[in-house]
């Protein structure tokens, strides 16, 4: 199957930063989810790594992103864009029977309501371009408010809520799916915050895979198996870090680089595992969000 404009640009921007020994989802980014400038909904999946991905490279300090007519029903104009749009792809579902488009919400909805409508629908895809609020003209300018909590006790309450056995000895990080446990070194043994922290949500997200939650293929000796899952945990971790707002640093990237060659192979043997991945990170990020929505927030008070 031929990759759209959006999948193919991402892979090469991917194997490119694999290549050069550096991991492009473990960038920090701008401080906030990039999202629609009008909308305000924020980009999922594919669309939410590519335009982080640009985001960085570009060194872009606005998260909001704008089509050619969205830009031009403010009254606004572009400024140095030449080549500076990005392609997303917008997902919808059209029922033929009623002529109508749904967006996926609605469709899902829907067909909750109306099992044996799910017939009718079609689904579609188109790709189109957006452009940073940077390259715009006199938009005005945002006031973005940083989300406070300290991160240990979020985490550590995620681990209690998720109900995963948690112990920090030895000189190694792992999940043990058999015991449903997360062993770590002792804290004090990380070189900095952000290696403890992201060390563990990686686990976590790992975690996620036992068949009590996701139920995901975790328990397997095969090699490509085991990069394809460091993939998923990698990237569902690297979309929580980023709420997390935590900096950075370049210790953190030796840890993962024994899969860079993997991870290559992966992107130009069969691209299509990167967006396996993908979902399956989404799947991961969206069950942590519900798991520990409202409870963690209520017992923060």
């Amino acid at each position: 199957m031929r990759l759209s404009k959006t999948r193919e640009e991402l892979i090469k921007m991917y194997i490119e930063a694999l290549e050069q020994n550096d991991i492009p989802w473990r960038h920090r980014w701008i401080s906030e989810n990039n999202k629609n400038g009008i909308s305000g909904l924020e980009y999922n999946g594919i669309n939410k790594l590519i335009l982080n991905y640009v985001a960085y490279k570009e060194k872009y300090t606005d998260n909001r992103w704008y089509t050619h007519k969205q830009i031009g029903d403010l009254g606004l104009k572009l400024k140095n864009a030449k080549g500076k749009g990005v392609p997303v792809e917008f997902w919808s579902a059209y029922n033929y029977k009623l002529r109508k488009r749904f967006n996926f919400a609605e469709y899902e909805k829907y067909i909750e309501q109306n099992p044996a409508e799910e017939k009718h629908f079609r689904i579609l895809s188109r790709t189109a371009m957006v452009f940073n609020g940077s390259l715009v003209d006199g938009l005005q300018e945002q006031n973005i408010k940083f989300q406070e909590f300290e991160q240990s006790k979020y985490i550590s309450k995620l681990i209690k809520l998720l109900n995963i056995q948690y112990e920090e000895k030895g000189n190694r990080a792992c999940y043990i799916p058999k015991e449903d446990k997360i062993v770590l070194p002792d804290r004090n043994k990380f070189v900095d915050q952000y290696s403890y922290y992201a060390t563990q949500l990686h686990e976590i997200c790992h975690a996620t895979g036992n068949e009590n939650r996701l139920n995901r293929n975790i328990l397997t000796n095969n090699e490509k198996d085991y990069a394809r899952e460091e993939l998923i945990a990698e990237i569902s971790s690297s979309f929580l870090m980023q709420e997390l707002n935590v900096p950075v640093t370049a210790e953190h990237y030796d840890n993962h680089k024994a899969y860079i060659n993997s991870w290559i192979s992966i992107l130009k043997d069969k691209p299509n595992e990167l967006f396996k991945a993908i979902s399956e990170a989404n799947k991961i990020e969206k069950y942590i969000k519900e798991k520990s929505k409202n409870r963690i927030r209520e017992s923060e008070r």
